[in-house]
């Protein structure tokens, strides 16, 4: 246990210098010893040199052991320190071990005794370093796992969560301080369900264990955690990544095919049925029957051709590759072409009266017509959609200092309140299931919103279900002449 320890010895009894070393040399093999006759040489030696134990006669000249053990104390606190006392002098040895000795050792010395204590000494402190060399290496891999982007949490033998790392709480919402100390089921709401399902694994190591995808919710949001353990002797260590949104991404592309899937397969069926029923040889068509197939043909076309524009344009807003144009406009004008455009297209729409309510004439304005003409077309076969009972579809525009307001009112089935927040989401459609005949892809609204967005503007609803909706478009579209006079005064 000595071999390779180093111990300093001071004492002015230049005897118990020559003799000592040599009789503990014999006996604890390898060990190094240095010496000193004063207590300041010696004080030199240790802020030099980290002993295994320092071995000091209490009566020294100068500075006695007690003072020199409390300065070894400030230098080297670790250091265990053995003092020599003279014999009977049992109240220097009391103040001695009240003072911090390890030990203390009385003259004539027994040196079975003393080999022993030294060797006791040299064993507790390199047991001190071991575990301040731990502790360091736990202390860097707690940073390390402080800023690791998973979360990571221990449990112990008594299920208590002793660490929580800042991933862990920003993924959950639970700040380490209300979790750690308490039992995981009691800290982590839901986790008594998914518990017993985490893979734990016996080894660590990459590849150990397969995570496993679980559901868990607190307060109110659900969460699902690609989460694993890894068992150790005295708890479990788990680690977790946030697959929520992944999850959420997954589902939104599984609506999306099938609400897509939906959606061109009415207009194909359509138009394949009717080119089907125009290539029989063994049925006459009147002029009629054939132009009204024609007719149905085209429309189904069109239709197909705004779905895949959706798809399209949708695409390129996600991609920031959307580039707006800047050119002078009528906005009277476009109100009154697109209301035009919608009516022209409502054959089979019975019950539902478009109305445009606009200024006689208004200043031309600058910003890009076409996606503005796009926002209104959503809007209004929005409202007629959702108005299978018929009803009027009002647009109404009205000039601001701040620019447009566009307002499209309807009276349909109108929304409910806890869905007009999600409307405006990629795909999302109040009646999924169509349980009323209104379909669509789900990203007529969507669009409305990120065109508006992209021209600096917004859309926002306002709703009564049973009672019709009215979206509201405001664009800081200003009339050119006001636009260039504000560009004079802002260069």
């Amino acid at each position: 246990m000595s071999e390779n320890a180093r111990i300093l010895i001071v004492d002015d009894d230049e005897a118990l210098l020559e003799a000592l070393p040599e009789a503990l040399r014999l006996r604890m093999n390898g060990i190094q010893i240095d010496t000193s006759q004063t207590a300041l040489e010696a004080l030199d030696l240790i802020r030099k040199t980290d002993y295994d134990a320092i071995v000091s006669d209490i009566k020294l000249p100068g500075m006695d052991g007690l003072v020199l053990m409390t300065e070894i104390k400030q230098v080297r606190p670790g250091t265990p320190t053995l003092l020599i006392t003279g014999h009977g002098e049992h109240d220097l040895a009391v103040r001695a071990l009240r003072g911090g000795a390890y030990d203390f050792v009385q003259k004539p010395i027994d040196r079975d005794y003393f080999v022993a204590s030294l060797e006791r000494a040299i064993r507790v402190r390199r047991l001190d370093r071991q575990v301040a060399e731990q502790r360091v290496e736990l202390e860097r891999h707690a940073r390390v796992l402080h800023n690791v982007d998973r979360g990571v949490f221990l449990v112990d033998d008594d299920d208590v969560i002793r660490f929580w790392n800042p991933a862990a709480g920003v993924i959950t919402g639970l700040d380490a301080e209300n979790v750690i100390g308490r039992r995981v089921g009691e800290a982590v709401p839901g986790w008594a369900a998914i518990g017993p399902e985490v893979p734990i694994a016996t080894v660590p190591g990459p590849g150990s264990i397969q995570a496993k995808t679980l559901p868990l919710e607190i307060d109110g949001r659900e969460l699902w955690l690609s989460i694993s353990g890894v068992k150790f002797e005295d708890g479990i260590v788990y680690t977790f990544r946030n697959l929520t949104e992944d999850r959420a991404l997954d589902e939104l592309k599984s609506d999306f095919v099938a609400t897509v899937s939906h959606e061109l397969r009415t207009p194909l069926a359509a138009i394949y049925g009717c080119a089907r029923t125009l290539l029989r040889s063994d049925l006459r068509l009147g002029e009629e029957d054939s132009a009204r197939l024609l007719e149905l043909i085209a429309q189904e076309s069109e239709r197909l051709t705004r779905i895949v524009g959706d798809i399209l344009l949708a695409n390129q807003i996600d991609a920031r590759r959307l580039r707006l144009t800047d050119q002078e406009f009528d906005p009277v004008g476009l109100v009154r072409d697109v209301v035009a455009e919608v009516e022209a297209g409502l054959t089979g729409k019975e019950g539902i009266s478009i109305e445009a309510v606009t200024p006689e004439s208004a200043a031309l304005v600058s910003g890009d017509e076409d996606r503005l003409r796009q926002v209104l077309l959503n809007l209004i076969d929005n409202a007629v959609k959702y108005s299978p009972e018929g009803g009027r579809v009002e647009i109404e525009l009205e000039l601001r200092d701040s620019g447009l307001r566009i307002a499209v009112r309807d009276e349909g089935l109108g929304i409910p309140h806890g869905e007009q927040q999600r409307i405006f989401g990629k795909f999302y459609r109040v009646d999924p299931q169509q349980t009323r005949g209104v379909g669509g892809t789900g990203l007529g609204l969507y669009i409305c919103r990120e065109l508006a967005r992209r021209m600096e503007g917004r859309v926002s609803v306002s709703s009564r279900e049973g009672e019709g909706s009215t979206f509201v478009v405001d664009l800081p579209l200003l009339p050119s002449s006001a636009r260039e006079q504000a560009v004079r005064v802002a260069t």
